[in-house]
């Protein structure tokens, strides 16, 4: 099971208690691991065999929210939203393909826009203390604000700025979110505010579209 002798993106059978399991050898994020594909009845043989070892059930939180976060990666109907388009997103693919599809003459009017109005940002809370003295760490929807107003953000189309996720990332040691904010605050390194129960916190722009606060150059899923 060592690094060396399953590199990533290998698929190996791999049997335990008497049970076939295919094993893929795949990142997310850069940690060593896998995705077991077995039948749902093999599912309870695999899940005591492993937990007799001593391995520690974490549910899908890497995945779904903490890692991901690290790594500026979108989720569908969390950040990929169908009142955004793809350039918004930082998504979209280089070119445009030649052949006709539906809603093809709407993305080639969003392309030739010399900005779009607004984009994926990814914001770092500064501090996550409130006014109780109590650490918190936010989650769900959070209204992003002007601090200089101290009112939501709202960009050309009438799209109001919110933490479309937010969690804590245990490798940066700080509060990460996504947001879309209108074109004229995404500027790295602004200060701007999120509100979080009726306390605003400090929060800075740390990527204006996609970039990835840990492990940028995407070295650890292949090493």
């Amino acid at each position: 099971m060592s690094t060396e002798n399953y590199p990533f993106a290998a698929v190996k059978d791999i049997k335990i208690g008497g049970v076939d399991y295919t094993f893929f050898r795949i990142s997310y994020v850069g940690e060593q691991g896998w995705e077991i594909h077995f039948k749902m009845e093999d599912g309870l043989a695999l899940w005591d065999a492993v937990y007799a070892q001593g391995v520690t059930p974490v549910g899908i939180e890497t995945y779904a929210n903490s890692r991901r976060l690290e790594k500026s990666l979108r989720l569908q109907n969390a950040d990929i939203l169908t009142e955004y388009n793809l350039l918004e997103v930082d998504l979209a693919r280089p070119k445009v393909k030649a052949a006709e599809f539906f809603g093809k003459d709407a993305l080639l009017a969003q392309r030739e826009r010399e900005h779009q109005p607004a984009y994926l940002c990814t914001l770092v809370m500064q501090e996550n203390v409130d006014s109780n003295g109590v650490a918190r760490y936010p989650v769900g929807n959070c209204p992003i604000l002007d601090p200089a107003t101290g009112e939501a953000l709202i960009d050309s189309e009438g799209r109001r700025s919110y933490t479309t996720s937010i969690v804590y990332g245990p490798s940066i040691g700080k509060n990460i979110a996504l947001g879309y904010l209108p074109y004229e605050y995404c500027e790295k390194g602004r200060e701007l505010e999120i509100e979080y129960f009726g306390d605003n916190y400090k929060v800075t722009v740390e990527a204006v579209g996609y970039g990835a606060l840990y492990d940028p150059e995407n070295g650890k899923p292949r090493s």
